[in-house]
């Protein structure tokens, strides 16, 4: 079903879709990147109703500092780039819905 131009989907089926992090660059392990998507997944869903980007960036980083070990930085934003350096395998940027998260240590 194909959705006019401007057109809002309500299926929930669809907005719970949407709400999967969708992974655009990682070169983490398959089982760390499941972990790190369920983290930020959960996240950002407590943030999006807020837009409170700040808290969700500290949570995620706060879960990846005990989970794997310091130092994790996380940027959140709507439109940035990157040029970064960080450790081999520990790298993941992705989005959910609009929203850019880049997760990396260093």
């Amino acid at each position: 079903m194909a959705l006019a131009a401007g057109e809002a989907n309500s299926d929930p089926e669809f907005r719970k879709h949407m709400q999967k992090p969708l992974v655009r660059f990682t070169d983490m392990p398959l089982e760390m990147k499941t972990e790190v998507t369920e983290i930020v997944e959960m996240a950002i869903s407590k943030a999006i109703p807020t837009r409170n980007w700040e808290g969700a960036a500290a949570t995620i980083k706060q879960t990846l500092d005990k989970k794997f070990a310091p130092t994790w930085h996380c940027a959140i934003g709507e439109g940035f780039g990157y040029e970064i350096t960080y450790q081999t395998r520990n790298m993941c940027y992705l989005f959910v819905q609009d929203v850019g998260i880049l997760l990396y240590k260093t």
